[in-house]
């Protein structure tokens, strides 16, 4: 066999295994987006074609979700860092035996069915709830406040299923400071506030980059929080899809939603390659 050949040989699995799981589901979802919605019974008007669909999801409801759905995004991914990184340097400062208990209490969780933490979460955070019920007993408010069923609540499910991931990310960032620099920095006189400014955050500030864009990606998903915690007015693509899918039966539309939740994804994770293409694009020559 031509050794040439080998590593070409060697990439068919996977290339097989990224074709059969996401390739070709992309594809089918791409046509069924350009079929008739049913009239009556049914999911959609077999071998028809048409672009009704992308046009509904370009009216006035349409954009508001678009644009609801990257803000909510947004919110969760930058205050799932911020917690993220505080978790994260708290852990660094920890000795083994306590960072392998807090790394278990991170991601036990993540070993449970989302929907049954989600459930969890309703319960926490209801009116009749462990945090509700604290806080009347404790004379800090006379009634219930309503921490579920609107936005808040939808940004806390899924702050909740994000930073683990994130805290992940940056500990592994923050690990790979040499620890001489730190201190070489302290024995110069360096304050720890000057020594995180000046040290510690410009040399994770890639992995922070980075752990912000895929969580983002991640984000633009968001289903559980906005459908189980939040409200109406909280929808995002994820949840309309829900609804188009199982709920109306529209399979087509929902197949739309699809196909643009998936452009915005693919975009957002292409634009910072172009952006540093273009502006190192002399240091590359």
């Amino acid at each position: 066999m031509n050794k040439k050949l080998i590593p070409y040989i060697s990439i068919i699995p996977a290339l097989s295994l990224i074709t059969l799981t996401i390739i070709a589901p992309l594809f089918l979802m791409i046509r069924v987006s350009l079929l008739k919605p049913p009239e009556g019974t049914g999911f959609y008007i077999p071998y028809t074609f048409s672009f009704q669909n992308y046009q509904s999801v370009l009216d006035l409801y349409g954009i508001n979700i678009l644009f609801n759905t990257i803000i909510f995004a947004f919110e969760v991914s930058s205050l799932s860092l911020l917690i993220g990184l505080m978790f994260a340097f708290i852990m660094l400062n920890l000795s083994n035996r306590m960072r392998i208990i807090c790394f278990t209490c991170l991601l036990l969780p993540k070993f449970i069915n989302p929907l049954i933490v989600v459930f969890g979460l309703q319960r926490l955070l209801g009116n009749h709830g462990l945090i509700n019920e604290s806080l009347i007993n404790l004379h800090l408010t006379n009634e219930p406040l309503d921490l579920i069923r609107n936005h808040f609540g939808a940004l806390i499910g899924e702050i909740y299923l994000t930073i683990p991931f994130i805290t992940l990310f940056l500990f592994s960032q923050l690990m790979n400071i040499d620890e001489g620099i730190h201190n070489a920095a302290s024995g110069l006189g360096a304050s720890p506030y000057q020594v995180f400014r000046k040290i510690t955050l410009p040399m994770c500030f890639p992995g922070i980059l980075i752990t912000l864009q895929l969580s983002i990606a991640w984000n633009l998903g968001s289903f559980l929080g906005p459908l189980f915690l939040g409200n109406p007015s909280n929808t995002t693509i994820s949840c309309e899809i829900y609804h188009q899918a199982f709920e109306i039966g529209n399979w087509p539309l929902a197949a739309t939603w699809g196909v643009l939740m998936s452009a915005i994804i693919i975009t957002f994770l292409l634009i910072p390659r172009f952006t540093i293409s273009f502006m190192f694009k002399e240091n590359l020559k």
